[in-house]
């Protein structure tokens, strides 16, 4: 099932119309149909936005259903203890055409304890709007560029080692203001995609 497909689905599950949808994150009906008809890609700040109105995840929306998709490695379950491993030609991939963000998700699936994901911005990208959290922390580590992270109105500037960890309820957004790539393990407690 495509994305938009997928959208449509969740809307019509919870008995959102497309207009109230699109009031709802303030875009409008007909890019919404647009998306629904995956005739264009939404930004992943609309992504998330059409996710929490519907109170589902952006894993929920862009992981391939009934198990589609490479072995994660996982171990039958045992009561309480399980072994997976997530090879890195097989990370579940969201890129958005055009948005200069690659998320690829490091953990086997979206129902852990954490998130944890390998992000790319590419030079001059805002990964996201200002967003926060119901409840969590969220943790950054650098692994290459200079990764700028505004938190509450305070921008911190984190280079190649760095690391930050701080309060998700606090209004966020990671951008890359610089000319080069950066790239860096996001981990997010609860999971939030």
């Amino acid at each position: 099932m495509s994305l938009g497909e997928k959208i449509r689905q969740f809307r019509k599950k919870k008995g959102i119309s497309a207009r109230d949808l699109a009031g709802r994150i303030d875009i409008s009906p007909s890019m919404i149909s647009k998306i629904e008809h995956d005739t264009t890609n939404p930004s992943l700040d609309i992504l998330r936005k059409i996710a929490m109105e519907l109170h589902v995840s952006v894993g929920d929306l862009v992981t391939p259903d009934n198990g589609a998709g490479p072995e994660t490695g996982i171990k039958p379950p045992l009561p309480g203890k399980y072994t997976a491993v997530v090879k890195a030609n097989q990370r579940k991939l969201l890129k958005l055409p055009k948005s200069g963000v690659v998320y690829e998700v490091l953990t086997p699936d979206l129902r852990r304890q954490a998130e944890l994901s390998w992000v790319e911005l590419q030079p001059g990208v805002k990964g996201t709007e200002n967003i926060f959290h119901e409840r969590g922390e969220e943790y950054a580590l650098v692994l290459e560029g200079v990764l700028s992270i505004y938190i509450d109105d305070t921008l911190y500037l984190l280079e190649k080692g760095d690391c930050i960890t701080f309060d998700a309820t606090l209004p966020h957004c990671y951008t890359n203001d610089s000319n080069d790539r950066v790239i860096f393990v996001l981990i997010t407690i609860p999971p939030t995609l």
